[in-house]
């Protein structure tokens, strides 16, 4: 999400976490007298939230028994439609009515946390729908159940309003909305954070690929898998390495070396076509000949090596079509996360590319598909955080008819990891960032077994009115040390160089 919305430099940003139901049970001390988290200074920005223009305050998150609430003070300066709006659905998840959209990054953890569900299965902890009027304040708030005691301080990330860094973790009394109904003649009820169950919360992942060979990298808080295409690799049916096979070989030395020395493991891997006898020991002497390979340049002293063989018994993704048997087909070198990633430096030539190009701070201006209307999509600060890099990306209305994104920053249906994921089209999960040959993917986190989810925005189908923007966050891995400038890119359809790195 990514508008250049003044950051308020005092400090930390509260967060309103909301109630899903509007029936749920008071909590136990919950008051809406000062707590004694008041004092902390709170993050404020002004949101433009399809046309309504919303004045947020962020922070701290209130610890309360093992889970954490957050809280948006949250008031309506201007509404699209002149009467009042439905604030609440600007920052829900599947066009819901609820404030369930927010996320707690845990950036030093690489973990996510969603908002969790009631105990009963009854939908979010959450604020529910809410009606504003103009002039008016209200907190949204959600329930995150399970955090960490440990933790201090989290990321919180909104739909339109992008990222709050660092706000704090404290204990405290859980502000409570007002007792008087809304103008619009609702009544707010508290949220009861002993309903919740435990928040859904998973590791995130980076994924990277080179274009120019068929090399693909995995990495998690605790291990790093570098895939290589054995259709580069090898002839058919065969495990003697072709004399292409080096290029790839290279860069996956180039990438072991900059993690430095370790124990690593080779594993081979087929798809399902053939017996499964053969199947393993093509596998066990396509990984021996990979392993003797990388010997010539990482020697066993410094960089141990174990050979495995899988066969057909662990697919990346279904055996149901060419191009992902294709896929099946690989070697895996695999290691434990040593530190921080350290990309080795790409190469400067950047893929070439049919969509329209710009450069920052100005962007690159875009006639929507289907007569959609004219958005200029505007880079924000790129910065270091950990071992991630955040990106804001504004997309602004310059036409004089409302303008939707929908599908234009999207994938297919089958994202990057050939995974199936209905949604992938519609949000931001196709911007790259770009560093020579080296495309690396928008965050993302296992949902269910063989399932990711992109962390950013999952669904662009509200209109943005003529004058209005909307800001977008993008999640990558962070680049190398010393990097100057980043590229973001959706392929054939936009590219923005010499975004700044912070």
């Amino acid at each position: 999400m990514r508008r250049l919305l003044a950051w308020v430099t005092a400090g930390v940003v509260i967060v309103a976490v909301a109630a899903c139901s509007d029936d749920a049970a008071p909590q136990k001390g919950v008051t809406a007298s000062p707590s004694p988290s008041a004092s902390i200074a709170a993050q404020g920005r002004t949101v433009d939230a399809a046309g309504d223009i919303l004045q947020l305050s962020v922070g701290p998150l209130i610890r309360s028994g093992d889970s954490v609430v957050l809280t948006a003070q949250t008031r309506l300066d201007r509404s699209a439609s002149g009467s009042a709006s439905m604030v609440s659905r600007h920052f829900s998840t599947l066009l819901t009515n609820s404030f369930d959209a927010a996320r707690l990054v845990d950036e030093a953890g690489r973990r996510v946390y969603l908002v969790s569900e009631g105990l009963g299965g009854s939908g979010c902890v959450c604020t529910g729908l809410v009606r504003f009027k103009v002039g008016e304040t209200r907190p949204l708030q959600a329930v995150f159940r399970g955090v960490p005691a440990d933790v201090q301080r989290l990321s919180v990330m909104l739909p339109y309003a992008g990222v709050f860094t660092d706000v704090p973790v404290t204990d405290g009394v859980v502000p409570a909305p007002p007792a008087e109904q809304t103008r619009a003649g609702q009544v707010q009820e508290p949220l009861d954070p002993a309903t919740a169950a435990p928040a859904f919360t998973a590791a995130l992942e980076s994924y990277t690929e080179r274009l120019d060979v068929a090399l693909r990298t995995r990495r998690t808080a605790d291990q790093v898998d570098i895939s290589l295409d054995t259709d580069v690799l090898f002839r058919l049916d065969s495990a003697e390495l072709t004399p292409g096979a080096g290029k790839s070989i290279a860069a996956a030395v180039t990438d072991l070396k900059a993690a430095g020395p370790g124990p690593l493991t080779v594993t081979g891997h087929t798809d399902s076509t053939g017996t499964t006898a053969h199947n393993q020991d093509l596998s066990q002497r396509r990984a021996q000949a990979v392993a003797k390979a990388l010997r010539a340049a990482l020697p066993d002293q410094q960089w141990p090596k174990t050979v495995a063989a899988e066969g057909e018994s662990k697919p990346a993704v279904p055996n149901d079509s060419d191009a992902h048997r294709a896929l099946n087909r690989r070697v895996a070198i695999t290691y434990r996360a040593r530190g921080p990633a350290t990309p080795a430096p790409a190469r400067a030539v950047l893929p070439k590319t049919t969509g329209k190009q710009g450069r920052a701070p100005d962007g690159v201006e875009v006639a929507m598909p289907l007569n959609r209307g004219t958005l200029r999509f505007v880079p924000g600060p790129a910065t270091v955080r950990g071992p991630f890099l955040l990106v804001s990306l504004t997309a602004r209305n310059v036409g004089d008819n409302k303008a939707t994104i929908l599908n234009f920053l999207g994938q297919g249906v089958f994202t990057v990891r050939d995974e199936f994921d209905p949604y992938a089209r519609y949000g931001t999960a196709g911007v790259r960032l770009l560093a020579g040959d080296t495309a690396a993917y928008v965050l993302d986190y296992e949902s269910s077994p063989g399932s990711h989810r992109c962390l950013c925005d999952r669904i662009l189908n509200k209109a943005i009115p003529p004058g209005s923007e909307q800001v977008l966050s993008l999640w990558f891995p962070a680049p190398p040390a010393g990097t100057g400038t980043v590229t973001l890119d959706v392929p054939d359809r936009l590219r923005i160089t010499g975004i700044p790195v912070a």
